[in-house]
């Protein structure tokens, strides 16, 4: 009767030995599994606003290429200097009206203004977000320089277009 109740004694007590074991690796397991699928987020979370930022770059640089292209005509683009720092003017045809692509406060924006007169935000449209946008003439050469992001995820469209005249 002693060897039957020291062999049910040993028994449980590779029984507990043998469910802590299962709790344990059923604990690594879920350990694994969390860390896992957070590293796998925190990668989509990277790639995805790297991903945005180009394409909002990629917008930008897009939107005033079309704009400059469609209105390439003798002294109707020009790059001047308004309470946004340099911003692209393009003179509507007629004269009476001009267009004004300018960066403000994180985006890019377009206003039409009468000629003479200063764009604004409230009266502007947005383009896109960006981080930095830059833009000089020097003769016939137009440089456009859209940026979007920050650290790690800034990206950078950037080029050089040719006016007509």
């Amino acid at each position: 009767s002693e060897g039957r109740e020291a062999n049910m004694y040993l028994r449980s007590k590779v029984l507990a030995v043998e469910s802590i074991s299962v709790m344990l690796v059923l604990v690594l397991f879920a350990f694994v599994t969390v860390t896992l699928i957070s590293s796998g987020s925190s990668a989509y979370s990277h790639i995805l606003g790297s991903k945005k930022a180009v394409e909002s770059a990629r917008v930008a640089y897009s939107f005033i290429n079309m704009k400059v292209k469609q209105n390439d005509a003798a002294g109707r683009i020009d790059v001047v200097d308004t309470a946004f720092g340099s911003s692209l003017k393009i003179d509507v045809e007629g004269g009476l009206y001009s267009t004004y692509i300018f960066y403000s406060e994180g985006a890019l924006y377009e206003c039409l203004t009468i000629t003479g007169c200063e764009p604004s935000v409230e009266a502007g449209n947005l383009i896109t977000k960006l981080s930095g946008f830059e833009v000089n003439r020097s003769g016939r050469l137009l440089t456009i320089r859209c940026a979007c992001g920050s650290g790690d995820t800034a990206e950078v469209m950037e080029g050089v277009v040719s006016l007509r005249t």
